[in-house]
């Protein structure tokens, strides 16, 4: 017979992902631990850059007046910058497309009842005092809060005041009203009319009038100014900007200190030192790095096992037929059993379940048709740690055998037991028990070799699983 060599064996994927996934309790366990372990450290170290700045910060900075005078200087600048971006990012006017802006122009004629008579005594002309009445009813807050309250506008009377322009030429008065929605544009138009119409009567007092709307249009225009002020608030922005960083880059540590302690400036070369979060985000990182750790060890081990890890190796790995496994349960732990019992479920989902009984007949069955179809009477029962495994399972087999006529003799490990080398090799008919998980290769190796030298028959092996 041959003797078996050491050969390199191969590595079984599905049965690797179930080893992993059937050590969930170690799993959560690593990333439980890591989780904490990773993020701990990231917000204890967190604290401590924090109590540093915060340090550096309570020490008192001293400048010349040269130095105090730049700090000035680029506190001036940042506030510019601040009322630019403000006014652009808020001001309503700002926000309106100047080459698409919805207009409404109102054409007023004050008509006065002023009359000049050479003959007679008379009066100084009151159609100018007139109009600068109604154009200062226009732009005062009288009528800009008349109309933000009619039309439900969120805006300030500074804002309307952008919105809504007068201009007078004798005694025309032209006004012009703006807004982004053409809808809301034509009530703001019809509250200012209604307004001036009220004013018509209070105004009879300085003289008698008549207050004449001429003409009234809604257009879309391209407002090049709007568009050109627009353009300036941006380039100030910049230039403001590009004068900024030219004098930082010249001020010392100290005075960016104090600049930023002053005014909150935020720049590349100071870093902000708000009071540090838990780290949630080093929380997952930690654990998915715990269970990515857990799963490489287990891979090694599984890689690197010395013992059997598989039934089926038997037959791939030493070349010796495999009579037949026997499925033993394991012990059920108490923290959620109910997921093994799932996981072993969908493991073995293209396997007919049969109870330990069924599986050691079975074997038994095949052992002794084997035996019969040699003139086989007489076996010896062994493996290389049989003496470490289940007395009942063991049992069980020897009397199943028994029962179909087939003689056991059982005995230790053949390689480190003599007196069951003996008896194995007077039997001369070896039946093999190995189990996975507690079968070393090396002995596994061994105990065949050992038993092919002694020219003894091995009928096969059987696994407890």
């Amino acid at each position: 017979m041959e003797v078996q060599e050491n050969m390199e064996r191969e590595i079984n994927l599905i049965e690797l992902f179930w080893n992993i996934l059937f050590r969930w309790r170690q799993i959560l366990c690593f990333f439980i631990c890591f989780s904490v372990l990773i993020s701990g450290a990231k917000y204890a170290g967190d604290i401590i850059k924090y109590k540093a700045a915060q340090n550096a910060e309570a020490e008192e900075i001293e400048l010349t007046s040269e130095e105090q005078e730049q700090v000035e200087a680029a506190k001036g600048m940042i506030e510019r910058i601040e009322n630019y971006e403000q006014y652009l990012n808020e001001s309503v006017l700002m926000q309106l497309d100047p080459y698409a802006k919805p207009v409404i122009d109102l054409q007023y004629y004050v008509e006065s009842d002023y009359t000049y008579n050479y003959t007679k005594d008379n009066h100084s002309d009151y159609t100018g005092d007139l109009m600068a009445l109604y154009y200062n009813y226009v732009k005062s807050g009288e009528m800009s809060n008349k109309v933000i309250k009619d039309a439900e506008l969120s805006i300030s009377q500074a804002d309307f005041s952008e919105l809504c322009s007068v201009t007078l030429n004798g005694s025309t008065m032209a006004v012009a009203i703006t807004w982004n929605d053409e809808k809301k544009l034509e009530e703001i138009s019809k509250i200012l009319k209604s307004e001036l119409d009220k004013k018509e009567k209070d105004f009879q007092e300085v003289g008698s009038h008549r207050l004449k709307l001429l003409r009234e249009s809604q257009n879309v225009i391209a407002d090049t100014d709007l568009a050109e002020k627009k353009n300036n608030f941006s380039n100030n922005v910049t230039n403001i900007n590009t004068q900024l960083n030219t004098l930082k880059t010249n001020m010392s540590e100290q005075q960016l200190n104090q600049l930023q302690n002053e005014v909150g400036l935020e720049d590349k070369k100071l870093e902000e030192t708000a009071q540090p979060g838990f780290p949630y985000r080093y929380m997952i990182l930690g654990g998915c790095l715990g269970v990515f750790l857990f799963c490489c060890w287990i891979a090694c081990k599984f890689i690197f096992a010395a013992k059997l890890q598989n039934p089926e190796e038997i037959k791939t790995f030493y070349n010796v037929r495999l009579l037949g496994e026997i499925t033993i349960q394991p012990k059920k732990k108490r923290f959620l059993s109910v997921i093994d019992d799932r996981l072993l479920e969908i493991k073995n989902r293209r396997k007919k379940k049969l109870s330990v009984e069924q599986q050691i007949k079975m074997i038994a069955a095949n052992i002794s048709l084997s035996c019969k179809q040699q003139s086989i009477k007489q076996i010896y029962m062994t493996g290389s740690e049989y003496e470490n495994m289940d007395a009942i399972i063991l049992n069980m087999l020897k009397q199943e055998l028994a029962a179909q006529d087939v003689q056991v003799m059982e005995g230790g490990n053949i390689f480190y037991d003599a007196d069951s080398l003996k008896k194995g090799t007077e039997i001369r008919n070896i039946l093999f028990v190995e189990q996975t998980g507690q079968s070393i290769y090396d002995e596994i190796t061994n105990e065949l070799n050992l038993a092919k030298e002694q020219k003894n028959q091995i009928i096969g092996v059987v696994v407890l699983a």
